[in-house]
C-alpha cells in the first residue's frame, strides 16, 4: 500500500519548550514474561494508547530521619526504598490490543497478574516487571462510554536500553517488536512507530 500522506508542517509533537504528556509512549508486554529484564526484544509491546486520556506517574519513597548531633537537632532525611506506579485512565475500546490483554487480567492474582512494562518518558525509554493491578474494565452511567482504568505498580529497579531503541509493528496492529543497536547511543525510538506514524 502507497504512502503518500505526510504531517503538516507544525503540527508535529515539539521537542523544545513546554514538554507534551502525548510525546510519552506506554507499552505492555503481552507474553506474561516478568522475569526477563535483560532482553526487551523477547516482548510482544502492545501500544497502551487507544481510549487513554490520562497516564500519571508517581513514586512512594521510603525514608528515615535521623537527628545527627553535628547538624544542631535537625533531621537529615535518606530514602531507604522507593516504587513507581503509572495510573492509567480512560474509556474501554473493544479489539485494542494492550485493553483487551489488560482486560484478561481483571481477576487475576500471584504471578498471573505480572508482566513487563515499557514506558518511554520523553525518549528515555525505561522498562521493568510490573503488576497490574486495580484493573477497571467497565464501569459508569449507563448513557456513557465504559471507564476503563488501572494501576501498572513497577517491581524492582527499572532498567534501559543499552543502545538506540527501533520499536516495529508486526502484522498485527498496535503490536510491535523491539531491537536495540548497542553501536548506536540511545535517542528517542525511531523506525514504524515515530510520531509521524502512529495512528
Amino acid at each position: 500500500m502507497a504512502t503518500n500522506l505526510v504531517q503538516i508542517k507544525g503540527t508535529e509533537i515539539p521537542t523544545d519548550g513546554a514538554a507534551l504528556n502525548v510525546a510519552n509512549r506506554l507499552y505492555i508486554d503481552i507474553t506474561d514474561n516478568d522475569n526477563d529484564l535483560s532482553d526487551i526484544t523477547t516482548g510482544k509491546w502492545a501500544w497502551l494508547a487507544r481510549g487513554i486520556s490520562e497516564i500519571t506517574p508517581s513514586w512512594q519513597e521510603k525514608t528515615q530521619k535521623t537527628a545527627y548531633y553535628d547538624e544542631d537537632g535537625h533531621d537529615d532525611t535518606e530514602v531507604t526504598g522507593k516504587s513507581m506506579q503509572l495510573a492509567v485512565k480512560g474509556v474501554r475500546y473493544l479489539g485494542d490490543p494492550a485493553q483487551d490483554y489488560i482486560d484478561g487480567k481483571q481477576y487475576a492474582i500471584g504471578s498471573a497478574a505480572k508482566t513487563r512494562v515499557l514506558w518511554i518518558n520523553n525518549g528515555m525509554p525505561v522498562v521493568s516487571a510490573c503488576t497490574l493491578t486495580a484493573v477497571t474494565p467497565t464501569g459508569g452511567a449507563a448513557d456513557a462510554q465504559q471507564n476503563f482504568s488501572l494501576t501498572i505498580a513497577f517491581n524492582g529497579a527499572p532498567k534501559t536500553t543499552s543502545g538506540k531503541l527501533t520499536l516495529t509493528e508486526t502484522d498485527k496492529t498496535r503490536i510491535f517488536t523491539a531491537a536495540v543497536d548497542d553501536k548506536t547511543p540511545a535517542v528517542p525510538p525511531t523506525g514504524t512507530h515515530d510520531t509521524s506514524n502512529q495512528h
